[in-house]
């Protein structure tokens, strides 16, 4: 019973210390004291025992002399602190019967003993005002020492190197993480001045020219054990690059990787999305997985590299049978000797996943837990977390306040929404690419700490910019949510095409047009307006009452609202295509009139691209050259004064020129050509082509913003170089597959795929690809050559990136 009540009073003189009542430490620590050996003065005063006599009491006594210590010392009652010294050192180190070391071991387990050792080493050296200066720290040290000495030896048992310890039987303290070479190791100057240093354990220098050498030694270890496992067939990256890998170039994504999974129920213990304003925080989930039927759970791993360091799986079991999981652990597997609840022959079985999340610094962390069941999808869990300072969370708060929708998007959760069947205008590529990335439900997992950085980085620059382009995908929708309006559209089956493209469009299998006139606030004068004429592609109808329909659902059923993709945009008006499934069920005739409430859809397919594109950079050091390192172009009179180079070149563009087409053996970082308007950046870029193609089996792709600009190459400059009898220069116009080849100038026409229908489009083969040296497209439909398994190296990239109004800038990577 005793024991008992003096490991009580511990755990209560602990946690007065983490409050910091350190009178009330004093208390608690005395009065386990007292317990452990019941004995007192004449005066009532208590003293401090004798040796106990039962064995397991001598940790319980050390650790509450070490809180007792370290409450003194913030009392400033040094004498008792030197007291307490004296009783712990010598005499429980004379015992020998390892009760220090035990104690130590226990608070460094459950966290109580970096506070004390916080709190000695800020007495000895970190806090002058305490006055302790003037008293003899001779115990004090000693005691400070034995602490360090014994924590070090017990290294092994709490540092994510356990495995390396152990194998490789190293002395010292674990070295730091973070580094990228041996010589980034150093000697702590503190520690070798004084003999002390307020870190302890947790300092990230070596405090002795021993230690040092064995942290290099360690570090060149752990490189050899690291290529090792990099070699071995179950090396955790290999499962997960082969995950991400299939995942990105699957045309139908939801059924690699999902958030739901059919006959698996997720619950969690708390929000995967957490924001913390401290800057040494952690956290913890509980993921439940309830199967039914049951099913084995074959692995558990994290996803993503980025962030890898601050997550980690703490646990796993299967119904009440505790898995193993090694400190640290990043991947579990279910070996065969291991009990899985799937044996437990009931019909569901139920799986509990720990995972925890640590930092000490402010941030964004982002991290995608796979629950791999033997079978696709595989089930995975997004978690984040966002450390960010009290100041940086007021101003997210603002900006997320700033981002509030206007007015209510129609969704499936409060509409039910009839598509657009058959939605000619999409294929398998884009369809996935608006599966993989769903704009979030919410403001919270976007504005983050990860956006308030200052500067783009090669570590943090694909997980911002994601961040931006979802942002960005927020700010549109809530300007283009201001417009929904009112509109009556007037019901067709044919219309005038006007402008470059001349001719009609009629209405075929029972669908019809609609059209309705644009108001003031919708031309392109304004910011939402734009926003409708460039980024919108499709609406959403809901009838208004009229006779023969009722627009007002029954009670608890959802309103119907339907797609209409939008043919044709114009000056005064914006025709619908309304499918065959809408215009049978509101019994639309033509020559009527339909009052509908209009809401624009935004075409997310750019901003889907973009991001397609960011997780296509496989190496950004491209992106993040090393500007230390200063080209240099080889120049010689005979490439200089080329007489097969254009004589209207002047002396730059002949020297951009020679830039690019400088051998591929010559390292050169990508060609930046910047000018103002006129200035022949595409006369100079639409020479360099001819030069390169000079070269045997050297082919070209010339990429632009715009398709009129990828035409101005064709027109102005290639097809007129053809004529002149040079056909191995023919180029291949790549253009989106459903744009109607009558609006294509004639010209342009020549060098495109065109459909058996002669009225679209079709995309290339990759033996389209490699029969041509020249390969015209834009942004937007280059993403197609990123499936059709092209060889690094293949070809020559050419971008016109311009953005107006700045000017153009033009880049070439060769």
């Amino acid at each position: 019973m005793a024991d008992r009540r003096a490991e009580k009073s511990c755990e209560e003189a602990s946690k007065s210390l983490a409050r910091r009542e350190y009178e009330a430490a004093v208390t608690h620590s005395t009065d386990a004291l007292v317990v452990l050996a019941p004995q007192a003065s004449s005066s009532g005063a208590p003293v401090l025992p004798s040796p106990p006599s039962v064995v397991t009491a001598g940790p319980l006594r050390s650790r509450a002399l070490l809180y007792r210590i370290a409450a003194f010392l913030q009392l400033k009652n040094y004498d008792g602190a030197d007291q307490d010294c004296r009783h712990v050192l010598p005499d429980e180190v004379a015992r020998g019967d390892g009760s220090l070391q035990a104690s130590l071991h226990s608070m460094l387990l459950d966290g109580s003993l970096q506070e004390v050792v916080s709190i000695v080493s800020k007495a000895l050296y970190g806090e002058p005002v305490n006055g302790i200066v003037t008293k003899d720290l001779t115990r004090l040290k000693m005691l400070f020492s034995e602490i360090e000495t014994i924590k070090r030896e017990m290294a092994p048992e709490y540092t994510d190197d356990q495995d390396e310890e152990v194998q490789d039987g190293w002395q010292f303290r674990p070295p730091p993480r973070g580094v990228t070479s041996s010589e980034e190791y150093t000697l702590c100057k503190r520690y070798l001045e004084q003999g002390l240093c307020r870190y302890g354990a947790q300092c990230t220098s070596a405090h002795s020219q021993e230690e040092l050498m064995e942290w290099q030694k360690r570090y060149a270890s752990r490189l050899i054990r690291l290529k090792q496992q990099q070699e071995s067939k179950h090396f955790t990256e290999n499962y997960m690059e082969t995950l991400i890998e299939k995942w990105m170039n699957s045309l139908s994504p939801e059924k690699v990787l999902s958030d739901r999974l059919e006959g698996v129920t997720v619950e969690t213990s708390s929000s995967l999305s957490v924001t913390v304003t401290s800057k040494k925080s952690s956290h913890s989930w509980i993921f439940s997985l309830l199967c039914k039927p049951a099913r084995k759970l074959f692995r558990i791993a994290l996803l993503y590299d980025a962030h890898r360091p601050h997550f980690f799986v703490t646990g796993v079991s299967a119904g009440d049978r505790l898995q193993s999981v090694p400190k640290g652990c990043q991947e579990w597997t279910a070996g065969e000797e291991s009990a899985v609840a799937a044996d437990n022959g009931l019909h569901h079985c139920i799986y509990k996943v720990a995972v925890g999340f640590s930092t000490e610094i402010f941030g964004t962390f982002r991290q995608t837990i796979v629950f791999d069941f033997g079978s696709e999808p595989v089930l995975m869990q997004r978690i984040m977390v966002d450390a960010a300072s009290i100041q940086d969370l007021e101003h997210l708060m603002v900006a997320r306040q700033q981002l509030l929708m206007t007015a209510k998007r129609w969704d499936s959760a409060c509409k039910t929404i009839v598509e657009f069947i058959p939605n000619e205008t999409m294929a398998d590529m884009e369809r996935s690419l608006l599966a993989r990335y769903q704009i979030p439900l919410s403001a919270d997992q976007l504005f983050t700490q990860s956006v308030m950085d200052k500067t783009l980085t090669k570590d943090n620059y694909q997980a911002r910019l994601h961040d931006l382009l979802y942002i960005e995908e927020i700010a549109q929708y809530k300007e283009v949510s201001k417009f929904n309006i009112k509109a009556n559209l007037q019901l067709v089956t044919s219309f005038m095409l006007t402008g470059i493209s001349v001719g009609a469009k009629y209405a075929q299998n029972g669908q019809l047009f609609a059209r309705f006139k644009l108001t003031e606030t919708l031309s392109e004068d304004t910011l939402a307006g734009r926003l409708v004429m460039t980024k919108v592609n499709s609406v959403l109808l809901l009838p208004l009452g009229r006779e023969g329909f009722s627009g007002q659902a029954p009670s608890g059923v959802k309103e119907r609202v339907y797609e209409a993709v939008i043919e044709e945009k114009t000056k005064d008006y914006i025709f619908l295509r309304i499918c065959k499934n809408c215009c049978e069920e509101l019994l639309l005739q033509p020559d009527r009139e339909l009052q509908v409430e209009l809401q624009f859809q935004l075409n997310r397919q750019p901003l889907c691209e973009m991001h397609y594109a960011l997780d296509r950079i496989k190496d950004n050091t491209i992106l993040f050259p090393d500007v230390s390192l200063v080209p240099t172009i080889p120049w010689s009179p005979n490439r200089q004064w080329d007489e097969q180079l254009d004589p209207r070149l002047n002396a730059k563009q002949r020297e951009a020129v020679l830039a690019i087409t400088t051998p591929i053996s010559i390292s050169l970082p990508p060609i930046l050509i910047i000018g103002p308007y006129g200035t022949g950046k595409t006369f100079t870029l639409a020479q360099a082509v001819k030069h390169i193609l000079r070269q045997e089996n050297s082919r070209v792709l010339i990429c632009t913003h715009s398709n009129s600009a990828a035409d101005l190459y064709i027109k102005d400059y290639l097809h007129p170089y053809v004529e002149a009898g040079n056909e191995h220069a023919r180029p291949l116009r790549v253009y989106f597959r459903n744009r109607w080849v009558k609006t294509v100038h004639p010209v342009v026409q020549q060098y495109c795929l065109i459909s058996s229908t002669q009225v679209t489009f079709q995309m290339p083969t990759r033996e389209d690809i490699l029969r041509h040296r020249v390969v015209v497209v834009t942004l937007s439909t280059s993403q197609y050559l990123c499936q059709l398994d092209l060889e690094p190296g293949d070809i020559c990239s050419l971008n016109n990136t311009s953005r107006r109004p700045s000017g153009y800038q033009k880049t070439c990577n060769c």
